[in-house]
C-alpha cells in the first residue's frame, strides 16, 4: 500500500500527562472542572497493593470524595458494567477514574458511557457503537500496566455473560478525557502480568502497522513502540523496580495505544479474544502467543514492511533477500516468547475439536475486517491447525 496516495480520518485522542509522579496531578485536574464525586473503578490487586490509595489521596486534597469500585476482575463481564452504573448512579457521581490494566479501564468507560444510555451494555456491541447519548460524567484513565492501550483508546473489551464472549466496542464517547501515564504506578507488576501486557502493546503497535487502515502516524509511533518494547520488556519482567526500562514501557504502550485507536487491530486480536472468551487465559498471553502464527500467514503479504519491522525487532537482515528479511520479524517475536517463557497455544488449551467454532467467531470480530486481507473461516483454521503442529512457526 503506498500511503503517499491514500486518503486518512483519524483523531488523535484525548489529553495525556506523561512522567513519573504526573498521577499527582489529578487533584488539581478535578478540581479544576469542578467535580466534587469520583466513581474510582479497579480491582482488588490493586488496593491491596496501596496504588488506589495514593490516587484516592491526592484527589481528597482538592475536596473530591471518592468511592471505590473493586469489582473488576481479569475478565470484566457485562453484569459489572451493569453494577458499576447503579453504583455512580446512586452516589451522584459526575467524574469517573479507570486505575488498572485494561479490564479496569475498560469497565470504567462503559459505565461513564452507560450511564447516559438505554438498554445494555450488550446491544452496543460492534466497531461503531451507536450510543445515542455521550457520556455526561468526566473520565480519567490511569494505567498500572504497560499494554492494553485502554488508557487512550476509544475501544472497550467487554465479556458477556450470557455467550461467554469477549465483545469488542468503539466509540469516540468510550475515549477519556485525560490520562496520567505514569511509569511509578507500574513499578508493583508482577513478572507475568508484565510480560503479558507486554507483548499485548507490541502486538498493538504490529498489527496497527499491518493493518489496512494503516496511516503515516501509526506506521512511525508503531515502529518506535515495537523498538522500545522489545527492547525494554526483558528488562522490566527481570528487573521489576527498573525505573528506566518501565518508563520506557509505559512510552510504547502508549505509543501502541495510538496506534490502535487511528489504525485498528487485525486478526491476531480476533483470535486472542475469541480463545480468551473460550479458555479464560489472560488477553496478552493469548495475543503473545497468536502473533507469530498471523505473521507467517501473512508473510506473502507486505516484505517491505515485515521488513522493517523485523528490524525495530532488533532482527539482522542484513545480506537477506526481501522475503527473507520479512521472515526474520517470525523469529524476532519467537526469540522474544521464548525470552519471556511464554507456553504454546497447546499449552493454554487449544483443541482440535474446538478450531471450528474459534474460527466461526473470529470471523466475526471486529477486528478481521481490519486485516490486510479477506479473512475467511478457512483462514482461521489454517492457523489453528498450523499452531496445533508446531508450537512456533519455523520462519
Amino acid at each position: 500500500m503506498n500511503l503517499a496516495y491514500a486518503k486518512h480520518l483519524f483523531a488523535l485522542g484525548p489529553t495525556v500527562e506523561y512522567g513519573p509522579g504526573v498521577y499527582e496531578n489529578i487533584g488539581q485536574v478535578v478540581a479544576g472542572w469542578g467535580c466534587k464525586k469520583a466513581l474510582l473503578v479497579t480491582d482488588p490487586n490493586i488496593v491491596k497493593a496501596g496504588i488506589s490509595g495514593r490516587v484516592v489521596t491526592a484527589l481528597s486534597a482538592h475536596g473530591v470524595s471518592v468511592e471505590i469500585f473493586d469489582r473488576v476482575v481479569t475478565e470484566p463481564t457485562d453484569l459489572f458494567v451493569v453494577e458499576g452504573v447503579s453504583r455512580l448512579k446512586d452516589m451522584g457521581a459526575d467524574l469517573v477514574i479507570g486505575l488498572g490494566g485494561g479490564s479496569a479501564m475498560d469497565c470504567a468507560k462503559c459505565i461513564a458511557v452507560m450511564a447516559e444510555n438505554p438498554g445494555h451494555i450488550t446491544q452496543y456491541e460492534g466497531a461503531v457503537a451507536e450510543f445515542p447519548n455521550d457520556k455526561q460524567v468526566r473520565l480519567i484513565t490511569l494505567p498500572t500496566t504497560s499494554g492494553s492501550g485502554a488508557e487512550i483508546a476509544g475501544w472497550a473489551v467487554i465479556t458477556d455473560s450470557a455467550r461467554s464472549y469477549k465483545m469488542s466496542l468503539g466509540s469516540p464517547y468510550l475515549e477519556p478525557d485525560y490520562v496520567f501515564v505514569d511509569p511509578l504506578l507500574t513499578l508493583d507488576l508482577p513478572r507475568n502480568p508484565t510480560a503479558y501486557s507486554g507483548m499485548d502493546a507490541l502486538s498493538q503497535a504490529i498489527e496497527g502497522m499491518l493493518s489496512r487502515r494503516r496511516t503515516p502516524i501509526s506506521i512511525a509511533l508503531g515502529m518506535y513502540a515495537v523498538r522500545l518494547i522489545s527492547e525494554n520488556l526483558p528488562k522490566a519482567v527481570i528487573r521489576g523496580w527498573d525505573l528506566e526500562a518501565r518508563s520506557n514501557m509505559s512510552v510504547g504502550a502508549l505509543l501502541a495505544g495510538i496506534v490502535i485507536n487511528t489504525s485498528g487491530c487485525i486478526s491476531v486480536h480476533s483470535l486472542a479474544e475469541t480463545m480468551g472468551g473460550l479458555y479464560h487465559k489472560p488477553h496478552g498471553l493469548l495475543v503473545g502467543l497468536c502473533l507469530p502464527h498471523v505473521l507467517e500467514f501473512l508473510l506473502p503479504g507486505d516484505h517491505k514492511l515485515l521488513a522493517e519491522i523485523a528490524v525495530a525487532l532488533g532482527g539482522n537482515i542484513s545480506g537477506c533477500t526481501m522475503y527473507e528479511a520479512a521472515k526474520q520479524a517470525i523469529v524476532e517475536v519467537n526469540r522474544l516468547l521464548d525470552e519471556l517463557e511464554f507456553p504454546s497455544l497447546i499449552d493454554v488449551g487449544l483443541r482440535e475439536e474446538d478450531i471450528p467454532q474459534i474460527s466461526q467467531l473470529a470471523v466475526g470480530n471486529v477486528c478481521s475486517a481490519d486485516n490486510p486481507c479477506e479473512m475467511r473461516l478457512e483462514d482461521y483454521a489454517l492457523i489453528l491447525n498450523n499452531a496445533l503442529e508446531e508450537a512456533r512457526p519455523q520462519a
